[in-house]
């Protein structure tokens, strides 16, 4: 699939925050079988008492960074990437055969040592109430891994969908661009400036497409989510973990509502407080 033969579809304008909230129930579901509780619930351990690792995916260009950042900035809470956690810690990798997959994703052995790196180690959502893994899960495989995580550390797992049909993610895909300069993640969507939305907002560099945007590794990439993407749900079925979908078609500040209120669904937390006193 490409994307720069696409033109974009007609799309109301982006709700206000001030707005009634009535769409916001219409653009959650929850996944069929799966239960959603209030997951935070006392322990008797210093680690998280009742943090749930919330695992947020869905198909690129579903806006997940944006998502992830809105909600990390209302909440406060830490986000987990696990591209950057491959780059903060290549030692972890140390014995480990180099990666050959096309989408540079590293083997499960990899995963594993730098989750336990992050939350065991690292104890990375102490005193929060929600770890945000941006993208992450990328296999069923993987999920177990995060769930044997959950269990070390008594953190809870969720898994929050955002779900988008090809035309809206080809669409965003084709208008994201980052900053090659002063971004910290190279693959986070920049904020173009408001006087030259041709440069960033911040340092006034030039924007670029990303990388993995072209038109052949987006379709990798959306191939590899569509393959994986029931297999995930069917794992989190089978393991009680609390599956919830946004629907990702609508415009993105509805989609960042959405996931708002779906987030406190998921932590059973005050909608902006992500922080325990």
């Amino acid at each position: 699939m490409t994307t720069n033969a696409m033109s974009a579809p007609t799309r109301p304008e982006p709700a206000t925050v001030g707005e009634p909230a009535a769409r916001l129930p219409c653009l959650i579901t929850a996944a069929p079988h799966v239960p959603v509780p209030t997951l935070r619930t006392p322990t008797a351990t210093a680690h998280a008492a009742g943090t749930v690792l919330v695992a947020v995916i869905g198909p690129p260009g579903a806006g997940k960074s944006t998502v992830v950042r809105a909600l990390a900035a209302t909440f406060g809470v830490p986000v987990f990437r696990l591209r950057e956690a491959v780059r903060a810690r290549p030692e972890l990798l140390a014995g480990l055969p180099p990666t050959r997959d096309p989408l540079g994703w590293v083997g499960l052995e990899a995963v594993r040592r730098l989750l336990h790196a992050t939350f065991v180690q690292g104890r990375l959502g102490v005193g929060c109430s929600a770890v945000l893994l941006d993208n992450f899960p990328g296999t069923a495989g993987q999920l177990a891994l995060l769930a044997e995580i959950g269990e070390a550390t008594h953190a809870a797992v969720a898994l929050l969908e955002l779900r988008a049909d090809a035309l809206t993610a080809a669409v965003r895909v084709g208008r994201r661009r980052v900053c090659p300069v002063c971004g910290p993640d190279p693959h986070a969507p920049a904020v173009p400036a408001t006087d030259d939305p041709a440069r960033c907002g911040s340092c006034r560099a030039v924007l670029a497409r990303r990388d993995t945007d072209v038109p052949r590794l987006h379709a990798l990439r959306l191939d590899r989510y569509t393959a994986n993407r029931s297999e995930i749900a069917d794992s989190a079925a089978e393991r009680g973990i609390p599956h919830l979908v946004v629907n990702a078609d609508a415009t993105m500040s509805e989609v960042c509502r959405a996931a708002h209120h779906a987030l406190s669904r998921l932590t059973g937390s005050p909608e902006s407080s992500g922080s325990r006193p």
